[in-house]
This record gives structure tokens, sequence and C-alpha cells, in this order.
């Protein structure tokens, strides 16, 4: 336990930072489509990138912003998006890592800090969900307190704020949405490792009026979330350089036992662009966009190869997306 956590922050920590933005054939309208995808964020892990923001997604229904993920930067991003934090009442979050979970503190606490009509936010989340946002709503007692926010006299935090689990298997409907999830393939469910906790990391799939969207979550290999993507129009997964990625951990001063851990996580835990190529075409999705980049070295360097290597398996449209491209 002690081991693969220290193995997984040292892979972070070796992460090199992405060069300028770039992206092959970013799509910037969606002319007709009832479900609209911003990629808010595409930074693929927790270190800081001056380019690309911590994974965050906007799904935009019926011209209602959902997040879809909340790294730290979402709200800046969301901002450059056009949208407004009040604005936001509906979130999904795919799984508890922190590059995933970073930015919801300033939502909650933007939400219900600034003056104007507040409305409650619903936060459809993994198990643990519940734990993570207790913990941000103690963080905020001290901003409660000093009646600094401008919200409905006796709004708090606490009274803005629904938490509702989403678990493997799940199946609801939010505003005519209908949305499904499963578990994917990034957590290690072995006996001993932290995911035996019954944690779970969700690929979730959105329609509404005729039009579905996936999205994989961080994830390796899986053909549940295969079958979850059946039909989709617009596949949203992410990707990592794994050659290149292999090279990095090999090259850096981890020990031996560290580097066999995380190239382990590496190989089955997210999915190389041959890997997502064969997700959309097994899928017989429409379309298939890059995010959560984990890659070496620039996007424009990187891209048009990944982009190939999707090709080999799947034949229709491939996106490298950028912060604030919209599918």
């Amino acid at each position: 336990m002690k081991m693969r956590s220290t193995c997984l922050l040292a892979a972070a920590l070796a992460l090199n930072t992405i060069g300028p933005t770039g992206s092959a054939s970013a799509q910037t309208s969606t002319p007709g489509y009832p479900l609209s995808w911003i990629t808010l964020g595409t930074q693929g892990g927790p270190i800081p990138n001056a380019k690309r923001s911590q994974p965050a997604n906007l799904l935009v229904v019926a011209g209602k912003p959902w997040l879809v993920d909340c790294g730290d930067g979402a709200l800046e991003r969301l901002a450059a998006a056009g949208y407004e934090p009040s604005q936001v009442n509906t979130a999904f979050i795919s799984h508890l890592h922190l590059d995933h979970i970073g930015g919801l503190q300033g939502l909650i606490g933007i939400r219900w800090f600034k003056p104007g009509k507040h409305s409650l936010l619903t936060i459809y989340g993994p198990p643990g969900t519940d734990a993570v946002v207790a913990g941000i709503l103690q963080s905020l007692k001290p901003s409660a307190r000093i009646e600094a926010g401008a919200g409905p006299k006796g709004a708090t935090p606490e009274t803005l704020t629904k938490v509702v689990i989403v678990k493997d298997g799940s199946d609801l409907s939010v505003d005519g949405v209908r949305i499904r999830a499963v578990r994917n393939a990034h957590f290690d469910t072995s006996p001993g490792q932290a995911a035996d906790d019954g944690s779970q990391s969700l690929a979730h799939r959105f329609d509404y009026q005729g039009y579905g969207i996936g999205y994989t979550g961080d994830t390796g290999p899986s053909d549940a979330v295969t079958r979850l993507a059946k039909g989709v129009n617009l596949l949203v997964s992410e990707v990592i350089d794994l050659q290149a990625w292999i090279a990095t951990t090999n090259a850096s001063p981890m020990s031996p036992a560290e580097k066999q851990a995380v190239i382990g996580h590496f190989k089955t835990q997210h999915l190389t662009p041959q890997e997502a190529g064969k997700v959309a075409a097994g899928a017989g999705a429409g379309r298939l966009v890059f995010t959560h980049l984990s890659i070496v070295g620039t996007v424009e360097a990187t891209a048009p190869n990944l982009i190939k290597q999707a090709h080999e398996s799947f034949k229709g449209a491939v996106f490298v997306a950028h912060d604030l491209d919209k599918f």
C-alpha cells in the first residue's frame, strides 16, 4: 500500500510539463448537436502546466453547463468559456484522484460567496465523494463564519451542496439526460490495494435527444467501457504516449521497484492511442477526442503520431484537444 502510493506520487512528479498547446483538427463549433462538450482542461495528471489546465470538462445541455471532472484551474477555464460558477448546478466526478477534484473547493465556495441568486449544486461522484465534499465544506467554515458571503440569509455552503453517489451500473436521469456509469480499469482492485476498499473509477455515458457522448475517464483497456460507449456519437478518451513514458521513467532517479510499479500502472491503467482506437472502433463511435494528454514533449510534435496510431483500428475522425475546444 505505502509502496504503491509512493510510486504513483513519483510517477506524477516525473511528468514533464507539456509544451505549447496544439491539436490536430480541433473543432470549435457543434452545429445542430443537442449536447456539446468543451474540454476545459486537457493536462494529463496533477503537475501544473503553463499552457494546459488539469482535467475538467463542460457538458452543455440545452444551454446549461454541467461539469464533468473539476481539476485545479477549472474555474478559470470556466470563465474563459463564458460561464459563471453560479450557472453550474450539476457536476459529475469520474474518480477521486486529486487532478480531477482540485477545483471543487473553489466551485462550492464561490457559488455560495458571490452575490445573486443561489441554487443547489448536485455533485454526482463515486463512493467516497461524500467524504471529500464533507472535508471541503469543513474547510469553508472560516469563510462562512466571517459572514462575508453575499448569499441569501441563512444560506451556507452546506445548504447549497448535495452529493449523489454513483456506482458501477448506475443508470439515472437528470434534466432529461440519461446518464450511465461503469467501473473502468484505472484502479487496481486486487486484495491489499487501495481500491479494494470499494473505491471506484468510473466511465460515463450521456444521452440526450438521440445524441450520445461517452467519457472514458482515466482507464486502462476495459470491455465494460467499450460496451458502455456502444454507438455513441462522440467518445472522449484519455491517452498516454506509453513508450515515451517508459523511457522517461527508466531515466528517472526512482528505485527499480518504483520504476516497475509506475510502468505497470502506465501499461494497465491508462490507454495508448491504439487501445483508445480499439475502444472507439469496438463501440462504433462516430468521433474520437483525446484529452487528459499524458505525453512527453510538445503537443504539436506528439499529436500527429497519436492520431496515426488511433487510426490503426479506428477509421473515424480523431481530434487531440486544446483547453477550451468545443465538440
